[in-house]
């Protein structure tokens, strides 16, 4: 839970804490729970408060910065409820209000616990109940940010709110009036719903956009994208540093110089063709190309008794699905940076269903919110519409990701290649602003030519010219990164299991320390390939990462030593087998090039349980130079 300092050991402070719970058992958590804490208590509770710990590896996530970007400084864990008192109690009623649509929402999702989950993401912006393969799931297919309230739900709930409130009966304002109706109706779910940060960035650029409407300034969407980051950086300037605002930006100016563009080349004349398709009048205004189409439109409605909002309705389906692709494909190009920089990940599956799950959390949002009002009956056939919905975008996702290659782990590439993508994108923008389409087909070419390079290219760091041995920050347990000038790389144990304020995460399913602190690591320094991976004994804190290792990387081959067949071990091993990697048994006296094995002996054998002593201990002999 984040707290508010008020004092320390009876002295002012201010600041932020993150204090994590740890119960120890049922009751303990029982009595937490009873505390019923809420926005706005004062709670007095004995607790040690440290700045977070970080993995300290370069080009690391940096938890400490990231909670600084939030206002918490320090971070601290109580190990029982009776170390808590409750001094004062707030107003609970926003938490409450957001309980009450919580159970209202998944009242009508009890035989599907995943569909719930998606629906409470995708409305409210809760992620908690979701199951962690779920996440790594949607993480893969690269739609995880359909699973929290963004500025994508909040433009959908400003695009039903304004139409809403333009068919208001308000005699003579209703162009006022509906726009500050959809704009009570934004600040209210943006009140409701959790998401913090990108939440209020969405707000506040809706907010400065229906605003300036009302007063007659205009309504130019890059005035309120500029306002919205100046305020945001006048607040907070490490915000700047954060994945999601810089996400966030990229993809709204991605969408306004490019997608828009895009769209009103490729479907103005279909868009204007549909234009009061049943007046005559309207047709000596318009160019004879779409007047034919008009013509030919009215004619076949006739001949066949068909009324002309058929022809409407299959038009506009058509370029709701044709804009959701070409929205869609322009901020995936823009974006390629940030997920291969950020994320090290390339999924060529993403597009086609970023594209379904944009129609289908289009779909969801707003209905999701229609459960609020609706009687029991009716929102039980709206849940059922939204459970098909989702059914069917899980099996998409289950689908996509069982293609082989559909999600790629990709190394930091060399930056000249940013470079020219960086000016095939501008060619792309250019393109669309003059409608060449050989621009538009060269700029395209060419990203996509540079993004396959960067997602299957391997471009390793050059080798250095004596053995680097890298010992990486993994916390509790060992791992260490050996780099020798003939280009051989391996790596010696993968970390343990994450601890501290990463545990809660960890139990979530969304954090390990081989996904993401060693493998992330490599994937920073350019490297996609390992020769070996060694595991000196099958203690978890040196175990656990490398199963992360081995989906992540190409590997030579693996080298083991004596181990007892343990539950995980033996869980190792067979992944290991699936990937076809070769096994290298090694005991004391052999020479692996420049390794030399001291132990274990060739008659050692193992207990029952894992010991320090099954360690496997290698000797670095180089040119007669070894490590002291």
């Amino acid at each position: 839970m984040s707290v508010r300092l008020i004092s320390v050991d009876g002295r002012p402070w201010s600041g932020g804490a993150r204090l994590f719970v740890f119960p120890a058992d049922g009751e303990l958590d029982r009595l937490f729970r009873g505390f019923d804490l809420g926005a706005g208590d004062r709670i007095e509770a004995l607790v040690r408060l440290r700045p977070a710990n970080v993995y300290r590896n370069p080009n690391g996530f940096d938890y400490r910065r990231f909670l600084a970007r939030r206002g918490i400084y320090w971070t601290g864990s109580i190990r029982s409820p009776r170390l808590i008192r409750v001094i004062g109690r707030g107003n609970h009623w926003r938490d409450r209000l957001r309980a009450w649509a919580t159970e209202r929402i998944a009242s009508h999702f009890d035989d599907g616990e995943t569909v719930e989950a998606l629906v409470l993401g995708m409305t409210l912006g809760q992620r908690r109940r979701l199951a962690g393969a779920d996440v790594r799931k949607f993480r893969d297919s690269g739609l995880i940010h359909l699973l929290v309230v963004s500025g994508f739900n909040l433009a959908v709930v400003a695009a039903a709110a304004l139409w809403v409130g333009g068919r208001l009966p308000l005699r003579g304002r209703r162009r006022t009036g509906g726009r500050l109706f959809a704009l009570v109706l934004i600040l209210a779910y943006a009140f409701l719903v959790e998401g913090e940060a990108p939440v209020a960035r969405a707000t506040l650029m809706a907010s400065l956009l229906i605003i300036g409407t009302v007063l007659d300034r205009g309504h130019s969407v890059i005035n309120a994208l500029a306002g919205t980051a100046l305020a945001i950086l006048l607040v907070n300037p490490l915000a700047i540093e954060d994945a999601g605002f810089q996400l966030t930006f990229a993809a709204v100016l991605a969408i306004l110089f490019l997608a828009v563009p895009l769209i009103r080349w490729a479907l103005g004349d279909v868009s204007l063709a549909l234009t009061r398709l049943e007046d005559t009048n309207l047709d000596s205004h318009l160019s004879t190309e779409v007047v034919d189409w008009r013509v030919s439109a009215r004619l076949g409605c006739e001949l066949r008794g068909w009324p002309i909002w058929t022809v409407r309705l299959r038009w506009k389906a058509l370029i709701v699905m044709a804009e959701a692709a070409i929205v869609t494909t322009s901020v995936q190009l823009v974006l390629v940076f940030f997920m291969v920089e950020s994320y090290h990940r390339f999924s060529p599956v993403a597009l086609p269903l970023n594209v379904l799950g944009a129609l289908v959390a289009a779909a969801i949002t707003p209905l999701g919110l229609l459960l609020l009002l609706l009687p029991e009956f009716l929102g039980n056939a709206v849940a059922w519409v939204m459970e098909l919905l989702l059914e069917f975008l899980m099996a998409a996702v289950d689908l996509g990701l069982g293609i082989p290659g559909a999600t790629l782990r990709v190394p930091s590439p060399p930056p000249v290649l940013w470079i020219i993508y960086g000016c095939a994108v501008g060619v792309c923008l250019w393109a669309a602003r003059r409608r060449s389409a050989r621009g538009l087909v060269l700029g395209v070419g060419t990203a996509i030519g540079l993004g396959t390079l960067i997602a299957l290219g391997n471009m390793p760091p050059e080798a250095p010219s004596y053995p680097v041995l890298t010992f990486i920050d993994v916390g509790q347990g060992d791992s260490t990164l050996v780099e020798m000038p003939d280009g051989t790389r391996i790596v010696v144990d993968g970390g343990g299991l994450a601890s501290g304020p990463y545990r809660s995460l960890r139990e979530e399913g969304t954090f390990s320390i081989g996904e993401d602190v060693v493998s992330a690591y490599l994937f920073s320094r350019g490297i996609r390939r390992l020769d070996a991976l060694v595991l000196t004994h099958a203690h978890h804190d040196h175990m656990e990462g490398l199963f992360d290792l081995i989906r992540n990387f190409e590997v030579g081959e693996v080298w083991l030593g004596p181990n007892p067949m343990v539950p995980r071990y033996r869980q190792l091993l067979e992944q290991v087998r699936l990937r076809g990697i070769p096994i290298r048994r090694i005991r004391a006296g052999e020479q692996i090039g420049p390794f030399r094995v001291q132990h274990p002996p060739p008659e050692y054998s193992t207990s029952a349980g894992v010991s320090n002593d099954d360690s496997l201990v290698l000797l670095l002999d180089w040119h007669g130079a070894r490590p002291c």
